[in-house]
């Protein structure tokens, strides 16, 4: 097999020929559950098991908020429920058609609160209950000065362009790789000047090992050096800052990344609708959206890619929705027409990377139902109203396999 693959989004016949490749458009896998959670718009998947809320960040009701989205795979969302006493009780939560959810209650000090979420769906199937858990509880300590403080260094020093000061404010033990950012510092500053980036405090909580998980919402502009124009973004972003010895110094950063921007694996986790942010790419020009990288190897010979997760599925040939929105299955004849969702359009967008399209590129690529794919290639690629670029960084496998691929996506 040669290293291409074929994209098909229409309604397929049984008249093709018994050894073809494709990539099909399909429907979403996956069981019931969450697709996030967060707590005072601090996202809970990193906190450990036990949360602080600080009483000065609470807004004016002084109520601490829970934000999630609910998900079932097959079906629909039957309810949510949350339990702040470790299921004692229950208390029924409404929800949008897209499962999204949210649930307010006023702490009282000393008390520490068990929660629970669960979610079932219309056939009575639930989530991982114990997954959920979280024990919430309220301090009166001044955390805000502290924090202030660590982001108004990191942010003075790369505003000024200054390496050695904004690297005095991480961490030993920084997630993504101290000397990994360093070098993507450096290089945010060799393709960026008259940088200016501001930043507005939404939230602050602590979870696992005296960590401090912080919410901002961010204004930047900067020039790029190679074409002279200017670019300006706003979005929310998080940090997570080691307290240790009364200073707080970076943990790690979530996407859209506020520094590094050159790599985006310096950044874990992305946050749910923080904005596209800024990415330089390998020529030092800039692009708009999130890029995500993924690569996955199968032994066999199916597997997908779910756009909305991110995440690659192993599947059986007699099932092929189970991959996700993107399928991959080589040697396989033909898909029945009715797996086949007929809204996903895909072509390729000329001389363009993944972090260097745009919208518009995807719009004007997305207009044929099956396209060939090759690695080195961006594609422009369109799943019922929203439009993604994929670029293909490489391509391996023939035969009985093993396959192997790596991704670059965005979404607009």
């Amino acid at each position: 097999m040669k290293k291409t693959l074929l994209i098909a989004a229409a309604v397929m016949t049984m008249a093709m020929t018994a050894d073809a490749k494709w990539w099909i458009f399909g429907k979403s896998g996956g069981d019931v559950g969450l697709k996030y959670l967060q707590v005072n718009r601090i996202a809970s998947d990193e906190t450990g098991t036990k949360i602080t809320v600080f009483r000065e960040t609470l807004s004016a009701d002084g109520l601490i908020r829970i934000n999630g989205r609910a998900s079932a795979a097959k079906g629909a969302v039957g309810s949510v429920r949350v339990s702040l006493d470790d299921k004692a009780t229950w208390s029924d939560v409404k929800f949008s058609d897209n499962g999204t959810f949210e649930f307010a209650f006023k702490p009282e000090q000393g008390k520490t609160y068990k929660m629970l979420v669960e979610v079932t769906d219309t056939a009575g199937k639930t989530n991982k209950v114990e997954e959920t858990r979280k024990e919430i509880s309220l301090s009166d300590e001044n955390i805000q000065a502290k924090v202030r403080a660590a982001l108004d260094a990191l942010f003075d020093a790369y505003n000024r362009e200054n390496l050695e000061r904004f690297m005095v404010n991480v961490g030993e033990d920084f997630a993504g790789d101290k000397a990994i950012l360093e070098r993507a510092v450096k290089r945010d500053f060799d393709a960026l000047s008259n940088i200016n980036m501001r930043y507005t405090v939404n939230n602050v909580s602590a979870g696992a090992q005296g960590r401090v998980f912080v919410s901002v919402t961010y204004n930047r502009m900067v020039f790029i050096n190679k074409t002279g124009a200017s670019s300006t973004d706003t979005g929310v972003t998080e940090f997570v800052f080691d307290s240790k010895e009364g200073k707080l110094a970076l943990f790690s950063m979530k996407k859209p990344l506020m520094f590094g921007l050159s790599d985006p694996d310096v950044g874990t986790g992305t946050v749910i609708g923080g904005g596209d942010g800024l990415v330089i790419d390998d020529s030092g020009d800039i692009g708009s959206g999130l890029v995500v990288t993924k690569s996955y190897t199968n032994p066999d010979q199916s597997f997908g890619y779910n756009i909305e997760t991110e995440t690659f599925e192993d599947c059986d040939a007699t099932a092929p929705n189970c991959g996700g929105h993107l399928l991959f299955m080589p040697g396989v004849p033909y898909i029945a027409a009715d797996d086949v969702p007929t809204s996903a359009f895909i072509g390729l967008i000329a001389g363009k990377s993944v972090s260097t399209a745009t919208q518009a590129d995807a719009q004007a690529a997305a207009v044929s139902q099956q396209t060939a794919l090759t690695a080195g290639s961006t594609y422009g690629l369109k799943y019922g109203a929203s439009y993604y670029a994929v670029e293909v960084t490489s391509l391996s496998g023939s035969g009985g396999g093993p396959y192997s691929i790596t991704i670059k996506t965005k979404a607009f």
